[in-house]
Order: C-alpha cells, then sequence, then structure tokens
C-alpha cells in the first residue's frame, strides 16, 4: 500500500507558494530589464527578429543569405511572434519562451499532484524546478534549449500519467511532446525521450500497458504530420539543411572534437565528462537535497525504486540518462544538463515527502532552511546586480548602443571591427555593420556623416597612428567593446532621437 507521505502545514504550504511567486517575480524583472546577452541569446534575438522583417519564416538566416541550419525554428518562431506583437524589445522577444517556461512548471506539478496525491507537493515540485539556476536562467532567456525541454518534459510526464491513468489525450501528449522537441532541436529528442522509457518498461515489464495505452499509430502519424512538412519546406528552401542539420549537427558535433564543420561560430571543446560539472552547478544548491535519497543500503533503495509502479526508477532514468548520453561528448555547453532538471525536480519532491514515512525524520532533506537561503540569495543578487552596475553588465553592447544613439546625427554610422556583436544588431535593428580589414575601415571613414567605431582597445592600439588620430573616445563599459567617435567629420545639423 501506498504510503501517505508528508503533507505541508498551512503556513509550510504559503511559503512554498511565495518563494515560487517570489522567483517568477523576479524573474519577471529580469526579462523586461536585463540586457540581451552575447553571443547567444543575443543572436537568437536578431534572428527572430530578422525573420519578422523579412518574412521568411520557414529559414531563419544568420546573416544576409546565410540560412542557419543549426537549429530548427521553434524557440525563434516563438520570439518573432513576441516581436511581432510587442516589438524589438526584451519583452517582446523573451515573454513567450517565459510563458512557454510558465507551462513546463505547470506540466511539473501536474505531475506531482498525481504521483503524491498532494496539491502543495505540486508546489513544491514547481518552486524547486524554478529555483535551479539554469532553469531559473534558461525560463526567460532567448534559447532553444526551453523549448526542447518543454518537449521532452511533455513527452516524459504524458507518457507517465498515460500508464497510470489510461487516458487517451495523455497518450496523444506523448506525440505532441516529441513534435514539440523536434521542431525545437530535432532528432535529440527521441534520443533523449526513448532509451530512458526503454529501459523503465524493461524493468517493470508493463509491455502490455504501453502497447494498449499509448496511440502508436494515430499518435506517430499526428506527430509526422506536425513536424515534417517543416523539414521538407526547409530543405526545399536552402538545399543542404538536412545534411548539415542531421549528420552535422547530431553526430559529429558531439564526436569530433573543436569539430570544423560549425558554421556559426566555434565549437565548445570541454573535456570528456564535463556535463556532470555542469549539472551540479545548474541544480546547486538543491542538488545537496539528493544526499537525503536511500542510498546506503541496497535493499531500501531498490524498494525506493520500485514502489508506486517504478515512479523513482522512472525518474531517476529521466534525470541521469541526458547526463550519461553527453558524457562522451567533448562538444558541449552549460546548458545541456537542461532536460535533466524536471526529473531532478520531481526527485527531490519526493524525497521531501518520504520524510513522513520515517520514524525518525533525518534533519538533512530538499527544503532545508539552508539550502532555501542560499538559493533566495543567488536569486536576489542576479535580479540587483544589472540595477547596481549596469555599466558593467557582461556580454553586451547595450550601453554601447545607448551611448551611440545619443551622440549619433543623421547619416552617422556604427561600425563594429573584428569582432560581430548580435545585441549590437538588436537594439539598432540591424542599423550596424562589422568589417575586419583596415582598408575597409580607411574606405569608410570617407563616407558621408560621422563613423562610430566600436572596437576593443587592444586593436584600436594596432591601428596605424593616423587612423587612431582620426578618432576620439567615447566610452568604455567593462567588457564591450570600446567606443570611438571620428573627429574630422561634420555631422548633419538633423539630430535622429535615440
Amino acid at each position: 500500500m501506498e504510503n501517505p507521505g508528508l503533507t505541508l502545514d498551512n503556513k509550510s504550504h504559503r511559503w512554498v507558494i511565495v518563494f515560487l511567486g517570489g522567483l517568477v517575480m523576479c524573474r519577471l524583472l529580469l526579462l523586461l530589464f536585463a540586457p540581451m546577452w552575447d553571443p547567444s541569446e543575443a543572436r537568437y534575438a536578431e534572428m527572430s527578429r530578422v525573420m519578422v522583417q523579412s518574412g521568411d519564416w520557414i529559414t531563419p538566416h544568420f546573416a544576409p543569405g546565410v540560412p542557419f541550419w543549426a537549429k530548427p525554428p521553434l524557440s525563434m518562431w516563438a520570439s518573432a511572434a513576441g516581436i511581432a506583437c510587442f516589438g524589438p524589445n526584451h519583452f517582446g522577444a523573451r515573454i513567450f519562451t517565459f510563458l512557454a517556461a510558465l507551462g513546463l512548471l505547470a506540466m511539473v506539478a501536474r505531475a506531482a499532484r498525481h504521483e503524491f496525491q498532494s496539491t502543495a507537493m505540486g508546489w513544491v515540485a514547481a518552486a524547486l524546478l524554478m529555483a535551479s539556476p539554469l532553469f531559473y536562467y534558461c525560463s526567460a532567456a532567448v534559447m532553444t534549449d526551453l523549448f526542447l525541454v518543454l518537449g521532452t518534459t511533455l513527452t516524459m510526464v504524458a507518457f507517465r500519467l498515460a500508464l497510470e491513468t489510461s487516458s487517451r489525450a495523455w497518450g496523444y501528449g506523448f506525440f505532441v511532446g516529441l513534435s514539440i522537441g523536434l521542431l525545437a532541436k530535432g532528432p535529440l529528442t527521441l534520443v533523449l525521450a526513448g532509451p530512458p522509457i526503454f529501459v523503465y518498461c524493461l524493468f517493470t515489464c508493463q509491455w502490455r500497458q504501453v502497447w494498449q495505452r499509448i496511440p502508436w499509430f494515430s499518435g506517430t502519424l499526428l506527430m509526422l504530420l506536425v513536424s515534417v512538412p517543416w523539414y521538407l519546406l526547409a530543405e526545399n528552401h536552402t538545399p543542404g539543411f538536412l545534411d548539415y542539420f542531421i549528420v552535422g549537427e547530431h553526430i559529429r558535433r558531439f564526436t569530433v572534437a573543436a569539430w570544423a564543420g560549425d558554421k556559426y561560430g566555434s565549437a565548445h571543446s570541454k573535456p570528456i565528462g564535463t556535463i556532470w560539472l555542469f549539472a551540479l552547478l545548474a541544480t546547486f544548491p538543491w542538488c545537496c537535497g539528493l544526499l537525503a535519497a536511500p542510498l546506503r543500503q541496497w535493499r531500501h533503495f531498490r524498494s525506493w525504486l520500485m514502489a508506486a509502479n517504478g515512479r523513482c526508477l522512472y525518474l531517476l532514468l529521466w534525470a541521469l540518462w541526458p547526463l550519461v548520453f553527453f558524457t562522451q561528448a567533448r562538444n558541449i555547453i552549460a546548458t545541456y544538463p537542461l532536460p535533466a532538471l524536471p526529473a531532478i525536480a520531481l526527485l527531490l519532491t519526493e524525497i521531501y515527502w518520504r520524510r513522513a514515512s520515517l520514524a525518525k525524520a533525518p534533519r538533512w532533506h530538499p527544503l532545508h532552511p539552508a539550502l532555501v537561503g542560499v538559493s533566495a540569495t543567488v536569486v536576489l543578487l542576479s535580479v540587483l546586480f544589472p540595477f547596481i552596475k549596469p555599466r558593467f553588465a557582461p556580454g553586451t553592447e547595450r550601453e554601447l548602443v545607448h551611448c551611440y544613439q545619443a551622440h549619433r546625427a543623421l547619416n552617422d554610422r556604427l561600425l563594429y571591427f573584428q569582432k560581430r556583436k548580435f545585441s549590437a544588431e538588436f537594439y539598432t535593428c540591424g542599423q550596424v555593420g562589422t568589417i575586419d580589414s583596415l582598408d575597409v575601415l580607411e574606405q569608410r571613414m570617407q563616407g558621408p556623416g560621422r563613423l562610430f567605431l566600436a572596437i576593443d582597445a587592444q586593436y584600436f592600439a594596432q591601428l596605424p597612428p593616423t587612423v587612431q588620430a582620426s578618432f576620439s573616445l567615447l566610452g568604455h563599459w567593462g567588457k564591450q567593446s570600446t567606443l570611438y567617435q571620428q573627429r574630422n567629420a561634420t555631422p548633419h545639423l538633423t539630430i535622429d532621437s535615440p
């Protein structure tokens, strides 16, 4: 018989809701006021803006005439829809990603309510997920990862609930989740969801239930009808897409160190096993709550895994497989553990819920005040920093662009030397150029109006003295480029407003 587990008293219940609400509100503030970060977030935001401007909603473009084949466009569709509705600003670019994150939180809460028959545990699971540093960041960042996790989470939650409830709707939800993942990140969705489900069925011997309760034929047809048309349109629109995306992005990227085929940046070569370090950082401090799991005795651990129709086995496989899969990968970034985070949040909720079954509840648990305090401090600092030190916000050109807009006149131009900055393109709606040649720079200096040059100080020092003498320093903003204004050009008298 299933242990009734732990429920929260009214005071604790209120504090969990307040904690979750505070996290959501803090992230909403960052959505509105935090700058677009270079390179990843600003890159996807700028491609989304260009999608709206060009009217090409089939293939995103990395640069004029250069299609972006690295990812399917679901996340960019979402950002482009926001930009089309609200304009090319922080809110427009990020709002639909944020709404998708709220939907993901609701999905995890729904799974927890079903598993533990407790609304309070649903709030706990959602709070633990939102308080994970990686999810907190990605919940309103213009990136593909959040939509991948939306797809994999719906897939995993729907599969479990379809088996538990015999619901036809959840059975189709399984395939809708796969469709979302295929349009967000591609076949990786199948790789992340398939093996955990197979191993779970292998250990629990539920093959008959899986066959009867999942609408395999009609569901697969639904998945193909939703996702395949875009792949065919994309290949027809820009031939060569399928070869680059399927073979390059899904095989060579993870097996070839410093993969030279990356068309859109540099490969991220890391030591084998780095994904586990990323996972610890992504879930800190909440990962410390996993120490309360019954790991010391195999008998207790096996019983814990198989209770409630293998609930913890399912969650553990869901949490571990993305990390195991990427262990051998060399080209990875810090967001790769994200698909494991919903399962980790549910595991932590389960550990906390089962404390009531112990004769003497341990002091250490996933909602220990020390963990809550550390998490709240990290969130508070993340909100306050952009307001306290806006000039030194790392990885964005927002302040430089604002300075240029405050000084510019008609026919003035902003030019970046050596390094392309997507945030500058986003904030100027594409009215910025990038060059890497001294000859081109000297040609541009002869054009009408003044030239505003954004360049790293080390590169400026290497320019010929005659070129350096043509510019005066306007400002420097921490890790951003330094902005120089051309001296010997006379601006037009009509001033554009910023």
